[in-house]
């Protein structure tokens, strides 16, 4: 017994606890703290320990989430915790504000705090953009700013203002407690990359949150396991072809080009997804619902339904706070492609301050306008969704392209490439020389033939086996993870934006 004892004290004396502490209260932006990493599991299974205990306490509950959902954000972007601590607290007295306030004032104060916190994502985002075009148009010569971006700063934005316009509105009341509005904007599964949540879909969740079972343990934990299957043996996978590639595609053959674009579509949609399924999962881990980003949506038939199912909670914040203000499809034709237009743009020049992502969003804007023109047009059938599914997806892969080069110049070389240097053996040798990710490609391929109600009734059915499988599930899943996954973990894409 006692060499058990000084076995242990041997085993508790090596190990360095303040390394360890040091390690854990620092911050790095260049680095940010993220699902995927062990630490962050490792961390949130001890916070998940005491908020089991806390549960039923509401004032606790909501205090201690929060204060783990700043120290989440901390770990990301350091300093710039205060700033956000800060958008939040005007953002509520705002809101206060306009609720109380009738006529005329009220629009002027709405308009007033929607500037306030879009004043920070344009200083951030968009002031060396601004800087730079400027010192091209008119020949000045100012410096740019050395910015950091904080993480999640337009995501958190957009929740910001969708909460303002809503109280506006009438749609909600002004939060009178400023712990639940601070619960819903800091609320860590959605914080840093999304989903964009609406405080009309989430406030009501803050002090009523679901018990819980085994169906919701099963529901969260099979979300959480597929979100990291999905970024780190998928995502990251494809994404070391795709960057070989688009770094230099001048010396890569017209069909690798073409396969490096086709590997990007399925990156960044599993990447993202996978994040999506993680923060779903974990909301639900807790007792909280976040609406489905995604649907299927390279299943889609044609642009406008890609747009129905593809990063949901942008899609449809944009169609109710851009496109509809501006007058939907109820000022006529012309105006509606026109706001279809207008809308795409805003929700290209969302995704990063770039030409290309203007360009990005511009090409999404005008298939919109077409596909609404020649939609009265075109027959039915189950042929027509098929072909339109084929046509919609290689248009979609065309545009990922500008959003994934790194400026115009690597996105028309890729083009060059692909119209001028491609032969059939260049897919033959790929099947040879990388044989693993052509099957891996075509089975992506297969996968999106899959109709999204057959994958929504497997995952329904999924609920029904009992317990053992499902452990034996997450055994198998984590022991893929960990032999699989690349040593060096990838940030999730949507944390540039």
């Amino acid at each position: 017994m006692q060499q058990i004892i000084e076995v242990i004290e041997k085993a508790i004396g090596s190990i360095p606890f303040e390394q360890l502490l040091r390690d854990f209260m620092l911050y790095s932006t260049k680095e940010p703290w993220f699902f995927t990493e062990f630490s962050f599991l490792f961390v949130f299974g001890i916070f998940l320990f005491f908020y089991a205990i806390l549960f039923t306490q509401n004032a606790l509950r909501k205090v201690y989430l929060i204060a783990f959902s700043l120290f989440f954000y901390y770990k990301s972007s350091g300093p710039f915790l205060g700033l956000f601590l800060f958008q939040i607290l005007v953002d509520y007295f705002f809101a206060r504000k306009i609720e109380r306030t009738e006529g005329s004032a009220k629009q002027v104060w709405t308009f007033i705090a929607v500037l306030f916190s879009l004043s920070f994502l344009l200083y951030f985002k968009y002031a060396n953009f601004l800087i730079e075009n400027t010192n091209w148009l008119l020949l000045t010569h100012f410096e740019s700013v050395d910015l950091f971006l904080p993480i999640g700063i337009s995501f958190y934005t957009f929740q910001s203002i969708s909460y303002l316009v809503d109280v506006y509105r009438g749609e909600i009341r002004a939060s009178e407690n400023i712990t639940d509005y601070a619960f819903y904007m800091t609320f860590f599964p959605h914080l840093v990359a999304g989903p964009i949540v609406r405080a009309k879909d989430f406030l009501g969740q803050v002090n009523a949150p679901e018990s819980p079972d085994a169906r919701r343990y099963k529901e969260s934990l099979f979300r959480i396991t597929t979100g990291l299957l999905k970024k780190l043996l998928i995502a990251d996978y494809l994404g070391k072809y795709v960057d070989m590639v688009f770094e230099n595609p001048a010396f890569y053959t017209g069909g690798e080009n073409i396969l490096a674009a086709l590997a990007y579509s399925f990156q960044i949609y599993f990447d993202f997804s996978g994040y999506s399924d993680i923060a779903i999962g974990l909301a639900i881990l807790l007792g909280y619902r976040l609406k489905e980003n995604f649907d299927n949506p390279y299943g889609a038939s044609n642009v406008t339904e890609f747009w129905r199912k593809w990063h949901i909670s942008l899609s449809t914040w944009l169609r109710d706070y851009v496109y509809i203000p501006l007058g939907g499809n109820q000022k006529g034709v012309f105006n509606t492609y026109l706001f279809l237009l207008i809308t795409m743009l805003v929700g290209g020049f969302w995704h990063g301050a770039s030409w290309k992502f203007v360009a990005w969003g511009a090409a999404h804007g005008l298939a919109l306008a077409l596909h609404k023109w020649v939609n009265r047009y075109l027959p039915e059938g189950k042929w027509m969704e098929f072909i339109g599914g084929i046509l919609t997806f290689c248009f979609v892969t065309f545009c990922w392209i500008f959003f994934r080069a790194k400026d115009f110049d690597v996105a028309l070389t890729i083009l060059n490439q692909i119209t001028y240097a491609t032969s059939e053996l260049d897919f033959l040798g790929f099947w040879f020389s990388r044989n693993e990710l052509a099957i891996l490609l075509l089975t992506l391929l297969v996968w999106i033939l899959i109709p999204s109600a057959w994958k929504k009734r497997g995952f329904e059915w999924s609920f029904y086996i009992p317990s053992f499988f499902w452990f034996f599930f997450l055994l198998v899943a984590l022991q893929f993870i960990i032999q699989y996954r690349d040593t060096l973990v990838q940030p999730f894409i949507y944390f540039q934006f």
